[in-house]
């Protein structure tokens, strides 16, 4: 609309309120928060586990025939809760000791990397290049991270390799490519 003789336009100006931006959460906190998340993974099954044995070792669940299997079955879910409190407790332990530092420009993948890489199907992933407790998945700010370690097929094709190169790897049946945005 054109101002008329004399008369100022008006000018609406509409302003969008946004938030100013949190500052991206850092390695050593994504660290912590995987930590955080294996100590209560690592409580809620030693619970479980004391809970079983409770079980299984309680009188009042003697076999009251020989087809009553439960004690047996309790055993065998005890003994198995109990190699997994034992496998956590090694995953916590392994992950404290990884190195967290922010890696320099250029730096190939080693253990306490963050990871971000492309397939060429499209999809990002973050990844955590860890020692233990592959396959622990995070989310941080809308970001999905998960810990892969030098065991896995995946930690095998990235170790050593830098941002800006590319990897192929058998996913399934088809062979995909991969390109690796940043190593930090």
């Amino acid at each position: 609309m054109a101002p008329t003789a004399g008369k100022p336009a008006i000018i609406f100006l509409f302003m969008k309120k946004t938030r100013p931006r949190a500052r991206p959460v850092t390695k050593p906190e994504i660290h912590q928060r995987f930590l955080d998340q294996l100590r209560q993974e690592l409580d809620a099954i030693t619970a479980s586990a004391k809970s079983s044995f409770a079980s299984a070792t309680d009188e009042a669940n003697r076999s009251e025939h020989k087809y009553d299997t439960f004690k047996l079955e309790e055993s065998f879910l005890a003994r198995g809760q109990a190699r997994r409190v034992k496998d956590l407790a090694a995953a916590l332990e392994s992950l404290q000791m990884l190195p967290v530092n922010e890696l320099p420009k250029g730096s190939p993948v080693q253990f306490g990397a963050l990871i971000r890489l492309k397939a060429g199907s499209g999809t990002s992933s973050t990844l955590l290049f860890g020692s233990a407790a592959g396959g622990e998945t995070l989310v941080v700010d809308g970001e999905e991270i998960t810990v892969v370690t030098v065991q896995s097929p995946l930690g095998q094709a990235l170790s050593g390799k830098k941002a800006g190169e590319s990897f192929e790897l058998k996913v399934g049946p088809a062979l995909q490519t991969f390109e690796i945005f940043s190593v930090e």
